[in-house]
């Protein structure tokens, strides 16, 4: 898989925290965001080939068209997140960067295929069958034996461009 392709789409730098109060607080004092997105969401993902119930907590921060997300883990495959980093080590915790999927939904499948020919392991998928009429399609790719950290593809239907968890690329 050619990865510096995809790098120009590059808007995303994600951590984890075991204390989503105190990750956001911390990112305000000492990074200057202080406008967060926050949400619960619990999402069926393909983990490890099973459906498994993937519940977070999020804090999503759009500047420009960067994204600054934390994340806290709270049930089901939560490994992913927690095995990674040592989450007693600081507030927050670099895990992985986000790049966007561009054009329609052919372009995120396609990837998919791409993905799994290239040797990487697929950790999360979403949805759990890739549909056309999906809005939002997501895979998590195990690359830390390459670069030290996770990937996460992200692919959104044009309209969700702008809202808070979809920074408008363009912009």
């Amino acid at each position: 898989m050619n990865l510096s392709k995809c790098y120009a789409d590059l808007f995303q730098m994600s951590y984890i925290t075991k204390d989503m109060d105190a990750a956001v607080a911390h990112a305000r004092a000492q990074l200057g965001i202080e406008t967060f997105h926050l949400s619960d969401q619990v999402v069926d993902v393909l983990c490890e080939g099973k459906v498994q119930a993937l519940g977070i907590r999020a804090a999503i921060a759009n500047i420009g068209r960067h994204q600054f997300e934390i994340i806290q883990p709270v049930s089901g495959p939560t490994h992913i997140y927690t095995d990674a980093v040592n989450l007693d080590s600081h507030i927050i915790n670099f895990h992985h960067i986000a790049i966007a999927v561009r054009g329609d939904f052919a372009n995120f499948t396609g990837l998919l295929a791409e993905i799994r020919d290239s040797g990487d392991k697929i950790a999360f998928q979403f949805p759990v069958q890739p549909e056309p009429s999906a809005m939002v399609a997501f895979c998590y790719v195990d690359t830390r034996r390459r670069l030290g950290h996770y990937t996460e593809y992200l692919w959104w239907a044009p309209q969700m461009a702008g809202l808070p968890s979809f920074p408008n690329l363009d912009a």
